[in-house]
């Protein structure tokens, strides 16, 4: 063995080639010293403990601004939305109030102990009470869930808080907010509803659904047409204006108002008649709306748009707004109609804070409106209602004793009737959708009709003899050709904004010279067209008013002939004038227009106080078009035109829009001015 170890030695020796770890491993060295002992750097940062499991509240993450707030967000005990401040609302009471009748968890996770009481002294010293728990550490549980606020990251509640009503979640599924559960539909993984499941409040996914005021739940088990069969005979007893169209897009109302938040549109209608026909036994307090919705209904009859927006927050009920009447001063009407305009599509309000901050309010309800007279409406506010006329009792008719239809019960039902057919409502609402467009509906008045129609035929129908489960074409042939355009008052009387400009201009009196007779300006435009256009009379008089054309003139107006300038180009082919409208003196022979100025103190004066104000005016007069089979006529924006001795930008609006038909001369008719137009454009490409 000696000679071994000797032998290997020399072997080591003998070998030329050097090898740096076997030297290193022959010839240890201590390692440098880096830090001097006692340094700070020295020791070890302590790891924070992990948030303590089981938590009975939710930390939701915090936000912080410029000013110096920090504030950190919980589901308390309630699942109710808490907001503290990081520096100064973590006390003991603040953290007792958060976590309620479950505060012992702070005790079993952040311990705060007694001393231990020792008797004697030196040798004789004895412990006679070991220490115990006497309450918890506030300092260390403040800590620990302002750390676990931290770590969640950034939590704004905008488009993250979904409070009471109905919500759209992933795969196109409904979740049921009822105020202490919510009710939630379950896909298979083809993204079809499977079934349905009741779970707690609280953060799911990146939503947060806080607790709220309990609402009527829907019936356990499945509900068949009968609950909506049973409210048609009822709702049947009043005497509407359309016998059986009214009564379908009611039904089809407080349907959609269940599941108003998760609809893609959300339809609005406005109830109106006079006195005795009926309106509070329907919506007034513990009416038919009032006892089928119970406490998921917001109820008022003068809120403020504010007080809506402040007292719904997050929720989707809907919004019943009886005996909303006209008055001198419609702006708290508008106010509130504007608000439904906005819940209709579901876009983002956003109101200034007393604190200085932006509010952000996201708008889901469906809107009821009940009144004797209608306020003035826009044509795009008019176009969002379905309008239900309530006509006096037939005499004889006793009216319907409520408690015999056992209402709360019958909305439960159908709250459940909605909440099964929801997998369907979609492809039911674009079939009526499509059907609607086809009798000449515009968009928006599909999405209102199309799901007022749809909601009210998944009440009704199952349609199971059906292989899709959708209505039969017959059957949605059949309502839209009851909501054909000429049918519908909201339709066929709404008035287009360009219109209702047009008409005020018409309308407005004005005055040629002091003491002269008030006029309105519609009767000076006939005046000067009469002069221009009338043959002459035997004693070499005209009809009219010779006076006329230069009076408008002095308003911003007058008649023109649009002349259409082709492009000119130079030698090189380079364009040096883009083709462009101009006007000249216009005669009976060729489409006459009326020049309106885009800029004008007296149009100004006009338009004061109106939508149309500030210059306004000429962006609506634009939108002037005539349609026909084959032809459109449109308004002429942007040629100058020179009014008395001042050049100025204008809008030409079609003569046709200006007078009465029986006025018109032949030249100025929409579908020659059409042609006569296309000829221009046509003739200067040539």
């Amino acid at each position: 063995m000696r000679e071994q170890v000797v032998l290997a030695a020399r072997l080591r020796m003998s070998d030329p080639a050097p090898n740096p770890i076997r030297d290193a491993l022959d010839h240890p060295q201590n390692a440098p010293q880096l830090v001097a002992p006692g340094s700070a750097t020295s020791k070890r940062a302590a790891e924070r403990p992990p948030f303590p499991p089981g938590c009975p509240i939710v930390p939701l993450g915090m936000s912080s601004d410029i000013g110096g707030s920090q504030a950190c967000y919980y589901l308390d005990f309630n699942k109710q939305l808490v907001g503290l401040e990081a520096g100064n609302r973590h006390g003991k009471n603040s953290l007792i109030a958060l976590f309620g009748p479950a505060s012992d968890w702070l005790e079993e996770s952040f311990p705060q102990w007694s001393k231990p009481v020792f008797e004697g002294r030196g040798a004789n010293r004895v412990c006679v009470k070991e220490s115990e728990i006497i309450g918890f550490d506030q300092a260390e549980a403040s800590r620990a869930l302002i750390e676990e606020c931290v770590r969640r990251g950034i939590f704004t509640a905008a488009n993250k808080m979904r409070g009471n009503g109905a919500h759209r979640h992933e795969n196109n599924g409904l979740v049921l907010h009822c105020g202490d559960k919510l009710l939630t539909s379950v896909h298979n993984l083809d993204g079809t509803i499977r079934g349905w499941t009741w779970i707690d409040c609280g953060l799911h996914g990146v939503h947060v659904y806080p607790g709220g005021e309990k609402l009527p739940r829907p019936q356990p088990d499945r509900a068949g047409p009968e609950a909506a069969q049973q409210l048609v005979r009822l709702l049947s007893t009043w005497n509407w204006k359309r016998k059986t169209l009214d009564v379908r897009l009611l039904l089809g109302a407080i349907c959609a108002g269940m599941v108003g938040g998760a609809l893609k549109w959300r339809p609005n209608i406005w109830i109106t008649g006079g006195r005795g026909t009926g309106k509070s036994t329907l919506n007034g307090e513990e009416g038919v709306v009032h006892q089928l919705y119970g406490e998921g209904l917001f109820r008022t009859g003068n809120a403020s748009a504010a007080a809506i927006r402040q007292t719904l927050r997050n929720s989707t009920v809907p919004v019943l707004f009886d005996e909303i009447e006209a008055s001198a001063d419609n702006r708290r009407v508008q106010d509130v109609i504007e608000l439904a305009r906005v819940a209709s599509s579901g876009e983002k309000a956003h109101r200034g804070s007393a604190d200085g901050t932006a509010q952000e309010f996201t708008l889901r309800s469906c809107f009821w409106f009940s009144s004797i007279n209608i306020p003035p409406l826009q044509a795009q506010d008019r176009s969002r209602l379905g309008i239900l006329e309530l006509q006096p009792f037939e005499d004889g008719a006793p009216p319907p004793v409520l408690a015999d239809w056992h209402l709360a019960e019958l909305g439960r039902k159908l709250q459940r009737r909605m909440v099964d057919g929801w997998a369907r409502l979609e492809a039911t609402k674009a079939r009526y959708h499509q059907a609607l467009a086809d009798v000449g509906h515009e968009p928006r008045a599909c999405d209102q009709f199309g799901t007022l129609l749809a909601c009210a035929d998944l009440a009704l129908f199952d349609w199971e003899e059906m292989d899709d489960g959708l209505p039969d074409d017959e059957e949605v042939a059949h309502w839209a050709d009851m909501c054909r355009p000429e049918k519908m008052a909201e339709i066929s009387e709404a008035t287009a904004d360009h219109v209702a400009c047009i008409d005020h201009l018409l309308t407005a009196q004005v005055q040629a010279r002091g003491g002269d007779e008030r006029e309105s300006l519609g009767s000076w435009i006939g005046k000067a067209i009469a002069y221009e256009c009338a043959p002459l009379l035997q004693n070499g008089d005209r009809e009219g008013d010779s006076r006329a054309a230069a009076r408008l003139q002095q308003l911003g107006l007058k008649l023109v002939k649009a002349r259409w300038y082709p492009e000119e180009r130079d030698r090189a082919g380079k364009v040096v004038k883009a083709a462009r409208w101009g006007t000249e003196a216009f005669d009976k022979d060729d489409p006459i227009w009326l020049a309106v100025a885009g800029k004008h103190q007296a149009l100004a004066k006009i338009y004061e106080g109106q939508t149309w104000q500030d210059g306004v005016w000429r962006q609506s007069l634009a939108r002037t078009t005539f349609k026909g089979d084959g032809w459109q006529l449109s308004a002429i924006d942007g040629p100058k035109v020179k009014f008395g001795h001042q050049s100025q930008r204008a809008v030409l609006v079609p003569l046709a829009a200006v007078v009465d038909e029986s006025e018109l001369p032949d030249a100025s008719r929409p579908e020659e001015a059409a042609a006569w137009v296309l000829a221009q454009k046509k003739g200067g490409a040539e």
